[in-house]
């Protein structure tokens, strides 16, 4: 029996399946077929600086008559926070709302091992901006790979910058 090595054994985005970042070359040598876990951890927090920073449909469309559109690609990425301010937001939503993105559009993260929670950290928090933490397991053969990531939402233009807080890179 062949044994699998772990590079072998994660799981790649669609999109970086298609997309061939050497297109003069026909051919890949087989070495640099694999996907590593720093290239994993790596696509993870672009797709996820993405989604966040993404406008999804329900903040120009009412979608309460089509429920299933809520949870669809149609949807795809968050409620616009601009102009909220830190004392006028509801916490528990946005945290709610940060793990429901992930829910629907990030299955490389496990669903029951996704946590998200405001850092109240005083450094971490700007005048208008949240931080939140993100814990979660990342789908991986033989084991899941633990996943850390610190978010930062600036309130004043809706901007979200996800960062790996796991220590490595």
């Amino acid at each position: 029996m062949t044994s699998l090595r772990n590079k072998d054994n994660l799981q790649i985005s669609l999109l970086d399946r298609l997309t061939d970042d050497q297109p003069e070359i026909s051919s890949e040598p087989r070495d640099k077929r694999g996907f590593s876990q720093a290239k994993l951890r790596e696509n993870i927090l672009r797709d996820l600086n993405w989604l966040f920073n993404s406008s999804n449909l329900a903040t120009v469309e009412n979608l309460e008559e089509f429920p299933e559109v809520e949870s669809s690609v149609l949807n795809y990425g968050m409620p616009d926070f601009t102009g909220h301010t830190v004392s006028g937001i509801n916490v528990p939503e946005i945290e709610r709302l940060l793990k429901k993105a992930i829910f629907d559009f990030e299955p490389r993260i496990i669903r029951r091992s996704i946590k998200v929670k405001l850092n109240l950290d005083e450094k971490n928090m700007g005048q208008n901006a949240m931080t939140f933490d993100i814990e979660g397991e990342l789908w991986a053969e033989p084991l899941p790979l633990q996943i850390y990531l610190r978010t930062m939402l600036d309130l004043d233009v809706g901007d979200v910058k996800v960062y790996d807080y796991s220590g490595s890179s």
